[in-house]
């Protein structure tokens, strides 16, 4: 199994994930252009080739494209029947046979790809983050979320790569010239993970395995990357020094695709 983060932050989310002759892609927050442009780049593979598309939740920045992807692909779109009554406009899919309805906590098979979506708080209709299993590893993708449950914590455990989101440091949202209003639903429950969240999220998840993990969906305004990765360490690493041998952590970025990975337990 394989995948990339072509796109991480709030103006534009996508991943896409392969395995064997499934290929999915999970949100669609660029243009249909840049995304085609980053899934050439990167993985070698053309929209057409597409079998899957995945949606977490309605925000632009996770189907700013959706529209596009639908045209050039005949891949089937699941999403939760929330998600597609609160799609804008604009990435209104007008062949709604082409849309499969997913329930949180309920897993399904994509090829040999088992998606498990499970519930996120976050201020859209019915949102949802997933994992991914299949014989060669597991990758979670956790974003979009104002805290982390302890049901999501168990959920989340013995993934080999985590796509994690560390949307912001506290001090900086606070003191940054966001209004009031934006930075409460921010930092309320429905709002977005801080660092100092996401690694106290991650003490409980990350088990005795080797693991991988990509701090996401980082603010341009209220965080850098070098922050995140120096807090995640930190608090982790203080928690757990036994971790510091066995997870690597990864920076995302608001300008640029990753490199791609291959997940093989082997390897991890």
């Amino acid at each position: 199994m394989q995948f990339c983060v072509l796109a991480s932050g709030s103006n534009g989310n996508c991943l896409y994930l392969e395995s064997g002759d499934t290929r999915i892609l999970l949100d669609a927050g660029l243009s249909g252009r840049q995304l085609e442009t980053r899934l050439r780049a990167q993985c070698e593979r053309e929209l057409r080739e597409i079998t899957a598309v995945l949606v977490t939740h309605e925000h632009d920045d996770h189907v700013k494209g959706l529209v596009q992807v639908a045209k050039k692909s005949e891949a089937p779109l699941f999403m939760t029947e929330g998600t597609y009554a609160g799609l804008p406009a604009k990435a209104r899919i007008e062949e709604r046979d082409r849309v499969v309805h997913i329930r949180p906590g309920e897993s399904f098979v994509i090829g040999n790809v088992r998606v498990t979506p499970f519930s996120v708080s976050h201020d859209a209709e019915e949102p949802v983050a997933f994992r991914f299993d299949t014989d060669d590893g597991s990758l979670a993708v956790v974003t979009d979320l104002g805290y982390v449950s302890d049901h999501q914590r168990a959920l989340l455990q013995g993934c080999d790569v985590y796509v994690f989101e560390t949307n912001h440091d506290t001090e900086m949202l606070r003191a940054g010239p966001y209004p009031w209003h934006l930075k409460r639903r921010i930092l309320g429950d429905k709002g977005h993970l801080s660092n100092v969240d996401a690694a106290y999220a991650l003490i409980d998840i990350l088990g005795e395995s080797p693991a991988h993990v990509y701090l996401a969906h980082l603010s341009g305004e209220n965080n850098l990357p070098e922050l995140a990765e120096l807090t995640v360490e930190q608090i982790v690493f203080d928690a757990r020094p036994e971790l510091a041998d066995r997870v690597q952590l990864h920076r995302t970025s608001r300008q640029g695709p990753c490199a791609a990975m291959e997940i093989s337990r082997a390897t991890v």
